[in-house]
């Protein structure tokens, strides 16, 4: 599975620290906003946004594999046993269902679920040697830059792993197919391997990267040319400026 879908959109001519600023900026705002409503329309205008990219269906599936799961979760505590609830709406022993619980539960998941429709979108539309490119080319340390990228290739290496462990069982002849609860015990035996296997890389790649001067406090050379116009870099500035000011206000109004 690879998120990055290459295309000559207007979204992937922007520079990819442009998109990183948009995306953190967003899960900011989000997280402030007081009101479930308010977020309707972020969230629509995110999801038609990722329906114009390449891979469409891939960013859709992880983003509904990620949502469906904490959405029905947080309906499941909030909406049931919130216990601050003053409007109940219909009452089984313990369990409530009230309005309050109800908007709390709508507000937590329109708030993860942009959040995680921004990014996404972040991760559809950047290439990440040229995200670690960026970075190092505006300041930031290699060995951050690089922590960086591993962050963005985190969902695709898991991905790639778990299939190479079913692979492997299938060609074991160990079946990967059927109800629900064997596919959960199928599950436990495919995260440790894939767990064990990132975490044996972690030492590979630290030795790599002292191989390659990302210790050396001389700066390195970009040997591939970033493209960050004024108006990008002065559009971030401005939008960092808004964010912090708007989540203050936000936040005092509360």
């Amino acid at each position: 599975m690879r998120l990055y879908d290459p295309s000559d959109s207007w979204l992937h001519r922007r520079n990819p620290l442009t998109l990183l600023t948009v995306a953190v900026c967003l899960a900011i705002l989000v997280f402030t906003v007081p009101v479930w409503w308010w977020l309707c329309p972020v969230l629509l205008g995110l999801l038609l946004l990722m329906a114009t990219l390449n891979n469409r269906r891939t960013i859709f599936s992880v983003w509904l594999v990620m949502m469906l799961p904490f959405a029905a979760l947080s309906f499941l505590l909030q909406g049931l046993f919130f216990p601050e609830a003053l409007t109940s709406m219909w009452e089984f022993g313990p369990a409530r269902v009230t309005s309050d619980g109800l908007q709390l539960a709508a507000l937590i998941t329109l708030r993860v679920g942009s959040a995680i429709a921004g990014f996404l979108i972040f991760l559809a539309a950047t290439f990440p040697p040229t995200l670690m490119n960026s970075l190092t080319h505006v300041g930031v340390h290699p060995k951050i830059s690089f922590i960086v990228m591993s962050g963005v290739t985190l969902i695709p290496t898991f991905h790639s792993k778990a299939n190479m462990v079913l692979l492997a069982q299938q060609a074991r002849g160990v079946a990967t197919q059927g109800s629900w609860l064997y596919r959960m015990k199928v599950l436990i035996t495919v995260v440790k391997p894939v767990t064990l296997t990132v975490l044996s890389q972690v030492g590979d790649r630290a030795f790599a990267l002292e191989q390659r001067g990302f210790g050396s406090t001389v700066r390195p050379t970009i040997y591939r040319p970033v493209n960050f116009p004024r108006t990008e870099k002065a559009a971030c500035v401005a939008l960092i400026v808004i964010t912090v000011s708007t989540a203050l206000l936000l936040v005092a109004v509360q």
